[in-house]
């Protein structure tokens, strides 16, 4: 193992899966927009919840204004669980990481499912529930896990998600009792314009809004009404 630091965050630069992201970390522009919405929105003191670790990079970044205690990773491709892992350790950050797939209680209350088939793609940011645009991939069985009650346990208040297409199904038919926000990366591509506005319509009714001061280019900042820019709104 050799560490390099990208923003001051040591991350493997052996790691053959993390070849591709290396010229994207040096010009600091790998997970860029992510980046700078969890820079800008998040805030000390609240709880957040990570869908699509991948290399633990986010996260870290997330650990750094609301402590690696208040930090709770989920990841499907067990490679890059490892590799996040490794990254949380060489950074002294211990960041909670589940392997698994979330899925919405009402799924899970249709069909109990312990295990979802999940593809693993050659790229290390581009497996996903559905092979749809992958050129090879590997099925495997990943653990499947209840989203409301990893919200429930671990009194979450923040979401940041990046999954590839598979935030059309979970957030579209999820009750997020608590989540005050949610920065999240769409995918018009692989879930499809018409589930995505469905996705948001869903989180709109449950009294969510659009950020339109930070989304763009399919990054969304969305947030509970009388919270975010409202509660600065409200406050000037």
């Amino acid at each position: 193992m050799e560490f390099e630091a990208f923003d001051g965050l040591l991350l493997d630069v052996e790691e053959p899966r993390l070849a591709h992201a290396l010229d994207a970390l040096r010009r600091g522009v790998y997970e860029g927009r992510e980046v700078r919405l969890v820079k800008t929105l998040l805030r000390p003191g609240q709880r957040v919840m990570e869908l699509g670790t991948c290399t633990g990079f986010v996260a870290m970044q997330a650990a750094r204004i609301v402590g690696p205690e208040n930090v709770f990773c989920y990841e499907a491709h067990p490679d890059n669980v490892a590799l996040a892992r490794r990254h949380f350790a060489a950074n002294g950050m211990a960041i909670a990481l589940a392997h698994g797939v979330l899925a919405p209680r009402r799924r899970l209350a249709e069909d109990p499912a312990t295990e979802i088939i999940f593809h693993l793609s050659g790229s290390i940011v581009s497996s996903a529930l559905s092979p749809a645009g992958m050129s090879r991939s590997r099925a495997i069985q990943v653990p499947l896990l209840c989203l409301e009650e990893e919200i429930e346990r671990h009194r979450v208040t923040a979401m940041i998600v990046d999954i590839e297409g598979g935030e059309v199904e979970l957030l579209g038919g999820s009750a997020l009792d608590g989540i005050e926000a949610i920065i999240m990366e769409t995918h018009y591509r692989k879930a499809g314009v018409r589930k995505t506005n469905t996705m948001i319509a869903h989180l709109i009714a449950q009294g969510f809004r659009l950020d339109l001061r930070h989304s763009a280019a399919e990054v969304v900042h969305l947030y509970r009404t009388g919270t975010g820019p409202e509660a600065g709104e409200a406050a000037g």
